[in-house]
């Protein structure tokens, strides 16, 4: 005859979590990144990809809107995605307007 075991249902969850817990890996908890940051990360974030700005510039571009940023009190907030998606929007590819100017030039050497 199979052995009975009488328990509580708080003593049978603790039983049936720690064999649980014994099969399964553990998992870290699951942690959101910080998402915002202050101005001063924000220059190193930028200055860490590839895009280097003073705190000056960022104070002007945030005075007259060209720039995301939120306040809190009366300090400047940034979002990392935001910022670093405004940085790369900010970007020219390098040759294009030398292959304009010379387009021009040449269309005016031809005129005369």
């Amino acid at each position: 005859m199979p052995n009975i075991i009488v328990t509580t249902p708080e003593e049978l969850r603790a039983i049936v979590s720690e064999a649980v817990s014994g099969v399964l890996p553990k998992q870290p908890p699951a942690q959101s990144p910080i998402d915002t940051i202050t101005l001063n990360d924000a220059l190193e974030l930028l200055k860490k990809h590839g895009y280097p700005t003073s705190k000056a510039k960022i104070y002007k571009l945030t005075s007259t809107g060209k720039i995301p940023c939120k306040t809190y009190g009366n300090k400047l907030v940034f979002s990392r995605k935001e910022i670093l998606l405004w940085a790369e929007n900010q970007t020219r590819p390098k040759h294009h307007s030398s292959e304009i100017s010379l387009s021009l030039a040449r269309s005016a050497r031809r005129k005369r």
